[in-house]
Parts: C-alpha cells; structure tokens; sequence
C-alpha cells in the first residue's frame, strides 16, 4: 500500500486512539456508494462491540440506493443535519475533503479530534489524523484492518458491510482496480461467513421498474464521439417526474454506457433540482479525475463524479469538449 504525504497515522496509531476514547461520529461523503456506507457500517458495527458510543450520520437526507438498504445497520443511520448529540471522535470514511461531507462538518468542527480513513488523494488533510491509501481497491479495505485490531474476533456484521464496500467499489470485481490485494481481503471476509449470493442479489440484481426504465432513456440517448473512444448519456428532470424515479434510481446507469464496446472513458449526466450530476468511468488507464477535479468534483482515475451548475445542454457539450481534450 501507497500512502500520500497527508498521512499522518497507522492503523494501530487510530485503533488505539479509538480505543481510549468513548463517543463517535461517522460520517461519509455526500451521494454515499456502498464502498461509503460499507465502511461506515463497519466500523460502527466494531465500536459496538467493544460497547462504544457510535453514531452514522449521512450527509444529505436523501433515500441510499434501494440496492444497498439491505445493510445492517443501515436503518440507524441519521442525516447529519439532524444529529445533536455529542462527538467525541469524528472518523471521515471514504472522504477527503470538508467539502464533501456538506453539513456534518459542523459535526467534525465542534469533536474534541478527527480521523480521516480513505483511499482519495487529496491536496490538504481534513481531520486531525489521516491514513489515506490511493492504491487500495476499497476504503472498506483499510477499515477492515483497523476492525481486526480494535476486534480479537471481529463481528460478522463488519466483515458483511466490508465485503459489500469491496464488491460495490470494484463492481463485481471487474473494475481495473481488482488487484490481488482486493481478492485476498475478500478471501479474508468470506471467511467470516458472509452470504455472498445474498450479497450480489442485493446490489446487482435489485434495481427498481423505474431504474429500469431510466437505463432504457439511457442507451436510447447514448452518443459516441472522440473517434469512436467515449460515450456519454444523460437523463432529463422530467424523465424523473414522468417515472418517479429517485436519484437512487439513476446510480446504475453509468454501467450502461460503460459497457459499451470499444471506448475507453464513459460519462452519465443527471439533470436534477436545476443542477447536472456527472459521472465519468474509465475503461484503461485514461485518468478521467482530472476532469472531475476540473469541474470542482473529484474521486479515483477510473471513477469519478462532479456537478454543473449549468443547463443540461451546456453541461453535455461543455463535458464532451473535456474528454475530446484530454484523450487528445
């Protein structure tokens, strides 16, 4: 593992900070996936068990994916902007930046210290302690490690939300970013236990009509270009109101234009409450962050997200002229 220069901590440095304290806040980033919600689950699940205080906060009240409500734990999570209790410690999973966990960082402000565990390069650290991996496959990865220390026998709800976070975020162990490493955590993790045919029902073969539905708009509208090397897609608010279909809804739909033989970088836009939500995949090497970062957004080289603050139209030309630019 690689860590960045914002790395400050090991792993045993926050299992035992973690231990000598009692009260905790987790919180993820803003658009949670399930490799967000995974380590927070997980980690909530180890504190428990060592009789900790923990809360989940999510950073938006929005409804999480359909796909990924099968979580334990999951139905304790509270929005952050509703969360009045005290904070101990706050631990950012799978964020990098105080941008990205919207209202909770008047959580993360008023805790006595922080923790960062992520695997998001970014230029400045956001917590006091910070352990920041961009080569592993998961954030849910680096929790687990810190679970096996806080946990002589770690409780089989982490190894669970772990697993899911490692399957979501290396989509079915498909993504560039399976590496034996990835394979050897879910080795680890299935030995616990878990039910992995449960586990892939839930997040790959559980999408709503109206999901369902949005992804036919989707290849329908899907438009090649760069010499044949990207596709981009997008779905219109009213496609949302005719259906009644939720944001959630529309998470999948970047897979359509990925699959796509022949390109190397995807793109999804959403047009939602006056804003366009991107979402960029890349198929090789191609670095799509940088246009992510560009437009005030952020994630990994092969899977990154971003918003417009622009009309739909705008945002897809202004989105294509990007990737023409950046695979030359």
């Amino acid at each position: 593992m690689t860590t960045t220069p914002q790395t400050n901590a090991s792993f045993a440095d926050m299992a035992e900070l973690m231990r000598t304290h009692d009260n905790f806040v987790i919180c993820g980033h803003v658009s949670p996936d399930g490799d967000c919600l995974g380590s927070q689950l997980a980690l909530y699940h180890a504190l428990k068990a060592l009789g900790k205080q923990a809360n989940c906060v999510l950073v938006r009240d929005e409804p999480v994916e359909d796909s990924l409500s099968f979580m334990p734990g999951l139905e304790e999570m509270v929005p952050a902007a509703q969360y009045d209790g005290f904070c101990d410690v706050f631990i950012g999973v799978d964020v990098p930046t105080r941008e990205r966990v919207g209202a909770a960082v008047e959580i993360l402000d008023r805790a006595q210290t922080s923790i960062t565990i992520d695997h998001h390069a970014a230029d400045q650290r956001m917590c006091d302690l910070a352990y920041v991996d961009p080569d592993s496959a998961s954030a849910s990865m680096l929790i687990w490690e810190i679970v096996k220390l806080l946990c002589d026998k770690p409780p089989i709800e982490s190894a669970f939300c772990a697993y899911v976070g490692l399957v979501t975020d290396t989509g079915g162990f498909r993504h560039q970013n399976s590496d034996a490493k990835a394979f050897e955590a879910a080795s680890e993790l299935v030995s616990y236990g878990i039910d992995l045919a449960h586990i892939s029902t839930k997040v790959f073969d559980s999408r709503s009509l109206a999901s369902l539905k949005l992804e036919a708009l989707t290849i329908d509208r899907i438009e090649v270009f760069a010499d044949g090397l990207a596709a981009i897609s997008w779905v219109k608010q009213g496609d949302f109101d005719r259906l009644g279909a939720i944001k959630a809804d529309a998470e999948p739909l970047i897979d359509a234009v990925r699959s796509l033989s022949g390109i190397r970088v995807a793109c999804m836009l959403r047009e939602q409450d006056g804003k366009v939500r991107g979402s960029l995949r890349s198929k090789d090497q191609t670095d799509i962050s940088v246009i992510a970062r560009s437009f005030g957004g952020g994630g990994h080289k092969a899977a990154s997200g971003f918003t417009l603050d622009m009309p739909l139209e705008k945002a897809i030309e202004t989105v294509r002229a990007q990737i023409e630019e950046l695979l030359g």
